[in-house]
């Protein structure tokens, strides 16, 4: 979703919000795995802390997505 496809259609999502999706993807695998010992608490509140700021964001990019494929 973050790579653009040439002559067919933008990327939906920016580069950097693939990349903290990827951060979340990683703690999800872990809690899903129950490695929970691996659990850093720092992280976790990281995470927890930026998710209303990615919301927004992916919130602005898909809506932007939403306007190109409505042209």
């Amino acid at each position: 979703m973050a790579d653009e496809v040439p002559g067919i259609r933008p990327a939906v999502i920016s580069t950097e919000a693939g990349d903290i999706l990827n951060e979340y993807r990683r703690f999800r695998h872990i809690v899903r795995n129950l490695y929970t010992y691996k659990l850093d608490p720092v992280k976790v509140g990281e995470l927890v802390s930026s998710s209303q700021n990615l919301f927004n964001q992916l919130n602005a990019e898909i809506t932007a997505f939403v306007t190109f494929l409505e042209q």
